[in-house]
């Protein structure tokens, strides 16, 4: 075969892989262009359905306040307002306005307290006649724009959404027929009890709710006035007792991937979803507004690329790009060649995915930390000498940290593929624990723990390699200061009996569950196994220092009750001592 006929049998070949290649990479691009433009479409109905659920809830709460302050007696109006003020946890401050008088409650002639002097200079323009009560209200039942349009009849979602949407709209519509029905009893009523109660009740253009900013907060204030008294009577919502109330809304959309938030008009986050925390500075990928209800507020949805978010997201272009390797492979390799790939590269992922899922978040913790410290101190922002070396303490125990983490990594890799050697010395295990309590101790004083050293005075020989000890012992005491440290006690043992040492690590802590202790020295286990958890770890430790002292012919076991702390047993072969040593 020539080179022409090489070169063209090359071409043959390349040009049509090639161009599949760049037709199935287009492809996938429109794919994961349109899964992700559903996903955002699918937030924003989320979002919005959110927002209208929160708007019903503060709806009825206005509706709720607005129906019992028109119901207030006109003789009983100061001390009803009081008491509210006293016992009502939404309701922050009360007032009471006469167009001639002025402020009748809280009186600023007479003492008032400082929270009631805000209260006054807040709200010195609407007090002082300057702007009117009529021009302030906003109206106390008004829906949100997403919910208008669904009771309009626009389409506004498919399926599960829309029922969820036409369910708000009409308990919506069950709160204004409520309203009309109480109106019409009122009507109903004899004449004297009619006339009361129809100008108390049944008269909303004498009555709504303010929003008002001051210094770029939101407050809300809720009015009456009875047609028959020149008076205007109301209170104020306190916002974050009503915050409480829209917590449990947020904390019912938890999902992968998606975090649904409460944004105040200064972009404060007050509330969110469960996941990854927000930072201030994060930009939200839908935004639905919380108008009229919580003007400038807004239910915001951020995309934090979780797991849950980039198996969904990016779920097909992943599966659609390893398919199209393996047909690039599978044309220039061979059937028999793409088989043993796939299959060593199907053990490698589930190995790698193993790894990273387990350890990958505690590497980058420390790193963060370091990282962030050292930016600091290198940019000459820490003038304080205290701050500095506080800073540098930090650096130096996540360096710690991130030797410690690496080691387990690295003594788990060997022990998986066989490849840890020792380098075996005899070894004085009495005078070797004394050497790891001196060196822990600074550690072991700063987490408030007492040491409780008891060894023989006569030595206690092993034929062991001491960095592996190290390790082991590295790993039990770590453990004790991460989950035992409110006992503030560690006791370590030693004991010779049957030609074997025994070494016991005590601490008071609040010990193992019961139900974890068969799978306390497995891989990757932990009691706790959150990976935001606030005690940090891999869930190597115990299986790495199980291992270690197996391979020198002893053993490491658990012992305890719940509640009542831990003790780690370790069993060592004992080393008889010849007359030349």
């Amino acid at each position: 075969m020539g080179k022409r006929a090489i070169i063209f049998f090359w071409l043959l070949l390349l040009i049509p892989t090639l161009l599949i290649a760049a037709g199935a990479t287009r492809l996938m691009r429109h794919e994961q262009a349109r899964i992700d433009a559903i996903r955002v479409t699918m937030a924003r109905e989320m979002g919005g359905t959110l927002a209208d659920s929160l708007q019903i809830t503060i709806a009825e709460i206005k509706a709720e306040l607005l129906t019992s302050l028109r119901a207030v007696a006109p003789g009983q109006l100061v001390e009803t307002l009081r008491s509210w003020e006293a016992e009502n946890y939404l309701v922050r401050n009360v007032f009471i306005w006469e167009p001639r008088r002025g402020l009748r409650l809280p009186d600023p002639r007479a003492g008032t307290t400082n929270e009631e002097k805000s209260f006054i200079n807040r709200y010195e323009a609407l007090f002082s006649g300057r702007y009117g009560w009529f021009e302030a209200a906003t109206g106390d039942t008004a829906p949100s724009p997403a919910m208008s349009s669904a009771a309009a009849g626009k389409p506004t979602a498919t399926g599960e959404n829309e029922q969820m949407r036409s369910a708000l709209v009409e308990s919506i519509a069950e709160m204004q027929a409520s309203r009309r029905r109480m109106v019409a009893a009122a009507k109903r009523a004899p004449p004297a009890e009619s006339t009361t109660l129809a100008a108390r009740v049944a008269e909303p253009s004498q009555a709504g709710w303010i929003p008002w900013f001051e210094e770029n907060r939101l407050h809300i204030l809720g009015w009456v006035r009875p047609s028959s008294e020149e008076l205007v009577y109301g209170l104020e919502l306190e916002l974050m007792a009503l915050l409480s109330r829209l917590v449990p809304e947020f904390a019912s959309r938890s999902q992968a991937g998606t975090v649904y938030a409460l944004i105040d008009g200064a972009g404060r986050i007050l509330s969110q979803s469960g996941g990854t925390p927000l930072n201030p500075g994060d930009k939200p990928q839908v935004s639905i507004s919380l108008a009229p209800q919580l003007p400038h507020w807004q239910v915001a949805v951020f995309f934090n690329g979780g797991a849950g978010a980039d198996a969904s997201s990016r779920g097909l272009l992943v599966l659609s790009g390893l398919l199209l390797g393996i047909f690039i492979v599978a044309i220039l390799s061979g059937g028999g060649l793409l088989t043993w790939q796939a299959l060593r590269n199907l053990k490698d992922a589930r190995q790698k995915t193993s790894f990273v899922s387990n350890v990958s978040h505690e590497l980058k913790t420390p790193l963060t930390s370091i990282m962030m410290y050292a930016e600091l101190l290198m940019a000459g922002r820490v003038r304080d000498r205290e701050k500095r070396e506080h800073y540098l303490n930090v650096i130096v125990d996540e360096s710690r940290r991130l030797t410690r983490l690496v080691n387990n990594v690295l003594d788990f890799s060997r022990l998986e593929q066989g490849r840890k050697t020792y380098n075996r010395r005899r070894l004085d295990i009495g005078r070797y624990l004394g050497e790891t309590v001196e060196l822990h101790r600074v550690r072991l004083r700063a987490a408030a723990m007492e040491i409780d050293l008891q060894a023989p005075a006569e030595r206690h020989y092993a034929d062991i390699d001491r960095d592996a000890l190290d390790q082991v012992m590295l790993n039990l005491i770590d453990n004790a200061i991460k989950y035992a440290g409110e006992g503030h006690y560690l006791g370590i043992g030693l004991s010779s009996e049957k030609g074997q040492h025994t070494i016991r690590v005590t601490d008071h802590g609040s010990g193992v569950p019961a139900d974890f202790k068969t799978q306390l020295f497995e891989k990757f286990q932990r009691a706790d196994d959150s990976l935001t958890t606030s005690k940090p770890g891999s869930g190597l430790g115990l299986s790495i220092a199980r291992q270690l002292i197996r391979d020198h012919g002893g053993d490491i076991h658990y012992q305890s009750d719940p509640g009542k702390g831990s003790c780690f047993v370790i069993t060592i072969p004992a080393k008889e001592i010849s007359d030349d040593k």
